[in-house]
């Protein structure tokens, strides 16, 4: 069996540590999440939930602790198609925009 040579082993060396450099990036990818999700939520949510969450309509719009009592798809259904006293936002927020908020308030717990 044929040993690669030194130069091959150097090039894929820098394959690898290229690839492991765009894969620490998706660490940002997170909190840039993160920031979106906030931006999103200050724009369309914040008159009603409040600034830290804490409700400004009453006890059902507190969503300190939403992501222990819903789960990440009602989260996202909830934002989506309103109810309980709730618009839906389908018609103002894409999917990926209702993704990223549900996954953001999801962690609330």
């Amino acid at each position: 069996m044929k040993q690669p040579s030194k130069a091959r082993l150097w090039g894929a060396g820098i394959v690898l540590s290229a690839a492991a450099v765009m894969l620490s990036g998706c660490g940002a990818s997170g909190s840039e999440a993160v920031g979106t999700a906030e931006a999103l939520y200050k724009k369309k949510c914040l008159s009603c939930h409040g600034e830290k969450l804490e409700g400004r309509i009453g006890p059902p719009t507190n969503l300190t602790q939403v992501g222990a009592k819903l789960t990440r798809d009602q989260i996202a259904g909830q934002i989506a198609k309103g109810g309980r006293g709730m618009p839906g936002f389908s018609g103002s927020l894409n999917e990926t925009e209702i993704g990223t908020l549900a996954d953001w308030l999801a962690e609330k717990k």
